[in-house]
């Protein structure tokens, strides 16, 4: 009978890792990409497209990315998916009417901090979009300390850059290979 008790308090525990509120209410970590969004009706959709997205080549570019570690970049969000808009703000720090294109490719089995962002800025600033990348490394950083601490040297390792005008965050294990597809294809 105690076993039962210790293993519902650890699963309890458990339950809560990498949560707290937001200021929609809901129940996410401030580092992790939402993955479903809600319609007015209240229903669950997932990654529903409002427009398509403006840089295909920026598609093709994120599902190449997810290719190269398939077992690992399970997730992307997309400039113009309602699913990239929703977690811009959290994100990045901006609405998605102040990019002109970008994408996200993630880890969304939890666990991993695996994530490749990718963001234009509108008015250009390839400074201030490089500041929010690192914010964001360093939120991740934040989560995963008490989350997975395993995490911590892959998140300290990410790498922020600019190519063509396109923030770049890479968090990966495979950093340098995915930094050349990057590169190769937007240059």
């Amino acid at each position: 009978m105690k076993l039962r008790y210790i293993a519902l308090a650890a699963a309890l525990m458990l339950s809560g890792c990498g949560g707290a509120e937001n200021s929609s209410g809901g129940n996410e970590s401030a580092s992790q990409v939402v993955t479903t969004t809600s319609s007015a009706a209240g229903s669950a959709e997932s990654e529903a497209v409002t427009s398509e997205p403006q840089g295909s080549s920026l598609k093709e570019l994120s599902e190449e990315l997810k290719a190269a570690d398939s077992s690992i970049l399970t997730g992307s969000a997309l400039y113009g998916e309602r699913l990239f808009e929703k977690n811009c703000q959290k994100l990045y720090l901006c609405r998605q009417s102040d990019l002109t294109d970008g994408f996200i490719v993630y880890n969304n089995g939890g666990g991993k901090a695996d994530e490749i962002s990718v963001i234009k800025r509108a008015d250009g600033d390839s400074d201030r979009a490089s500041k929010v990348l690192n914010d964001r490394k360093t939120v991740r950083y934040n989560d995963f300390k008490g989350y997975v601490p395993a995490e911590l040297p892959k998140i300290e390792a990410g790498r922020v850059f600019t190519v063509k005008g396109y923030s770049v965050l890479i968090i990966s294990d495979s950093a340098d290979r995915l930094e050349k597809i990057i590169r190769e294809k937007l240059s």
